[in-house]
């Protein structure tokens, strides 16, 4: 479920059964052109479509972050997301977790947020090679981590 679509009177009565938040990362640096940008927002829509579309009744899907720098930006932006990832769970969320398509290795940097309890990464070429196989990865990593705890 997309955070635009929770009405405010039905908010209360939602929130003990949509605990899981989605952050959506798309990783652009700014030196895309337009078509590699609708590209990459193509590619995150469909990642974020192996969670939403099986799991609505239990995630809310944020809006994305669009840029991630390189060296100090990076650092920077890192930091944004924490913070980000942080609010969301004083906010009320069991869990929160990234998700991407970013071709950068931007989301390999797992231990630096340590307010997120799962990465997800999946690459265009990832689904569209194996995408049953992916589908099923990520489903299994959700189900992992909501019944460990």
């Amino acid at each position: 479920m997309k955070f635009s679509e929770i009405e405010s009177s039905a908010w209360p009565g939602l929130k003990p059964y949509l605990d899981t938040a989605l952050l959506p990362v798309t990783g652009l640096d700014g030196s895309e052109n337009p078509v590699e940008a609708a590209e990459a927002l193509e590619d995150l829509r469909d990642v974020l479509d192996l969670i939403e579309i099986p799991f609505k009744g239990r995630t809310v899907t944020y809006p994305a972050m669009h840029y991630i720098g390189d060296g100090d930006a990076g650092a920077a932006s890192r930091l944004v997301i924490e913070h980000a990832c942080e609010r969301m769970k004083r906010a009320g969320f069991r869990y929160v977790i990234l998700v991407t398509a970013a071709k950068r290795e931007i989301m390999e940097l797992g231990p630096e947020f340590p307010g997120a309890d799962l990465i997800v990464r999946v690459t265009a070429e990832e689904l569209g090679a194996q995408y049953e196989e992916a589908r099923r990865a990520v489903a299994d990593k959700l189900t992992e981590l909501w019944l460990a705890r």
